[in-house]
């Protein structure tokens, strides 16, 4: 394929992309939610946000309802007698701040956007997505909070003073502390962990809920198991190297 080929082949796709992009900004600008948007253009959630935010189409749907908005003129009609004896205002407790954009008038648009993907999901499904998160935070923390040996020792300088006084003080970690730590942290992770699951099978007693969401749970425990049964071999492991090295000691 020669040179012009490809860049009249690139020119047409560049044009294409524009003509999806005007299009989806405009269902945005209608108010269409996020997710019929995604499946209509067949797009991801990240890329429709990126585009969002990128050609500021946000501030133009603000500015759009605010010019769209009737205005009111204000005050009753001359003779009303409505108002007699009111002091003004809405009643207390009042809630038309709550159902006509309190949202839009005090939280960031990041905010607005994730509470309206919110709406769409069922609690099933957030507390779904909070336990990957909880169990990934799990597992990172195996990599992050890695102890090699019994030999593994970490030493930082935390305070260092100059001028008249002058000296270091330094903070030395050993292993056994820092597996230590990391026991106490995991065992208080594991067992939030197992609280949400236990919420999560709760609600799976539902008719509602699809055998997809009920095997998922089920393929996590698995995991699981094998995460608590890798711990216990190093607690195993560190009790018989404290035991081998107390009897060659001796």
């Amino acid at each position: 394929m020669q040179k012009t080929d490809i860049q009249n082949n690139s020119n047409k796709q560049v044009v294409i992309l524009n003509e999806i992009r005007e299009k989806v900004k405009q269902d945005y600008l209608e108010g269409m939610k996020y997710k019929d948007i995604c499946e209509k253009y067949n797009l991801s959630i990240n890329t429709l946000k990126s585009w969002i935010k990128r050609y500021g189409w946000a501030d133009e749907k603000k500015y759009q309802s605010k010019q769209c908005a009737p205005k009111k003129k204000r005050g009753a009609p001359i003779g009303n007698k409505n108002a007699v004896g009111n002091n003004g205002g809405a009643p207390p407790k009042n809630k038309n701040a709550e159902k006509h954009g309190f949202f839009s008038k005090y939280l960031p648009e990041e905010t607005i956007d994730i509470i309206q993907e919110i709406k769409e999901k069922n609690p099933l499904d957030i507390l779904w997505e909070n336990i990957q998160i909880q169990y990934a935070a799990i597992i990172r923390a195996q990599k992050i909070m890695f102890v090699k040996d019994r030999n593994d020792k970490t030493v930082e300088k935390v305070e260092e003073r100059r001028g008249k006084v002058i000296g270091e003080r330094w903070e030395v970690q050993q292993a056994w502390d820092k597996q230590a730590n990391f026991l106490q942290a995991q065992s208080r992770a594991m067992a939030e962990l197992r609280n949400m699951i236990k919420q999560y099978e709760e609600l799976c007693n539902s008719e509602l809920v699809t055998e997809e969401q009920k095997m998922r749970i089920k393929k996590l425990k698995v995991e699981i198991e094998r995460v608590e049964g890798d711990e216990e071999e190093l607690k195993k492991l560190d009790k018989l190297i404290e035991a081998i090295d107390n009897e060659a000691k001796s």
